[in-house]
């Protein structure tokens, strides 16, 4: 992370905790600001990619799910990565900006992901590259008003980017916004936005994404899942019409020969304790693994939310997961789920 940003945090009260997560000194104002107002949450757990050159695009269209030549510079769209036999190695939110691509992960994957893209670009003219930029999440009920009031134009339709001085604002489905922006105009635009909302931190981050449905993969769940195990096709991530790349035939087959026995689950936790990568299990029988905990996050009231990637007839019994067999309860998703009734 850039020194500055660094800088600009700690004078606005926020630390890196033991774990390296981002925290706030004021946890209560974020919570409140995600519920009722609006909460600016820097995503220091993220990285941005830079993939350029003039066969950027050919390049990309070969290793990912989604339809790279559907980028045109006014959206953005989610997409995966996978091994050859479709298990997800990361996900991406992806965008492209002056003709060049830029793709968010989370840093825990970055290194790894880039040196494996390498590996693939043999005589292409391709550069990937971490990108020296600052990404950060918008979220709550006015976070449109905070936007609009720090003086950055915004549209209303999902995935749709608009260039803003410095950096890019993503309309993102949730409905929140990613605002990313280079490192020397981070302090004034942030501390302009400040004015119209809350300071969050890591905890913020991962309720916005339990809640929305998305599970971002991580280090501990690198290859856990095929993508639809994820519903990564329900947050428009797969294109089913484009070309081969890395895991296309186990996707497609997937999609229309066979039917998905596992599904992404958001879940309510009676106590904390849960941990991502925990195994999801039946009440009473912890030897037989049922799914794994996707992503986490505990909430002011001690209880947790979770994502949790699990076989869709596990539901006939209770359900528990982790070391303290927290019982876990189901909870809505912001999208239709085919295979669940």
């Amino acid at each position: 992370m850039n020194a500055m940003v660094k800088q600009w945090l700690a004078q606005n009260g926020a630390v890196f905790n033991e774990e390296g997560t981002l925290a706030v000194a004021d946890t209560t104002a974020a919570w409140q600001g995600l519920s009722e107002r609006a909460v600016l949450a820097p995503l220091a757990g993220f990285a941005v990619l830079n993939v350029s050159g003039e066969d950027a695009e050919a390049f990309l269209q070969g290793q990912l799910s989604n339809d790279v030549r559907e980028l045109n510079g006014a959206n953005a769209q989610f997409t995966t990565y996978s091994t050859a036999k479709g298990r997800m190695l990361a996900n991406f939110l992806m965008w492209k900006d002056k003709g060049e691509y830029r793709l968010l992960l989370p840093l825990d994957l970055s290194a790894a992901i880039i040196k494996r893209l390498r590996m693939f670009v043999m005589r292409s003219k391709v550069s990937i590259e971490l990108a020296d930029c600052m990404p950060a999440l918008l979220s709550g009920p006015l976070a449109a008003d905070a936007l609009a009031g720090a003086g950055f134009a915004v549209g209303a339709d999902g995935m749709g980017l608009h260039a803003v001085n410095g950096g890019v604002v993503v309309t993102l489905p949730f409905p929140s916004y990613l605002l990313v922006l280079e490192p020397d105009d981070v302090s004034m635009q942030w501390q302009k936005l400040l004015s119209y909302c809350a300071l969050g931190g890591h905890d913020v981050v991962n309720l916005v994404f339990v809640r929305s449905g998305f599970a971002w993969v991580v280090a501990a769940t690198q290859e856990a899942f095929v993508p639809q195990m994820a519903n990564m096709e329900l947050v428009s991530a797969i294109n089913f019409r484009k070309g081969c790349y890395p895991g296309q035939e186990i996707v497609a087959r997937m999609q229309y020969l066979g039917k998905t026995k596992r599904r992404l689950y958001r879940v309510e936790a009676d106590e904390g304790g849960l941990l991502v990568g925990d195994e999801v299990f039946a009440q009473g029988d912890a030897e037989h693994s049922l799914g794994v905990v996707a992503a986490v996050v505990t909430l002011e009231n001690g209880k947790q939310e979770a994502l949790v990637v699990m076989l869709i007839s596990a539901w006939d019994n209770k359900v528990c997961a982790g070391r303290n067999s927290v019982l876990l309860h189901c909870l809505t998703l912001p999208y239709v789920v085919p295979d669940i009734i």
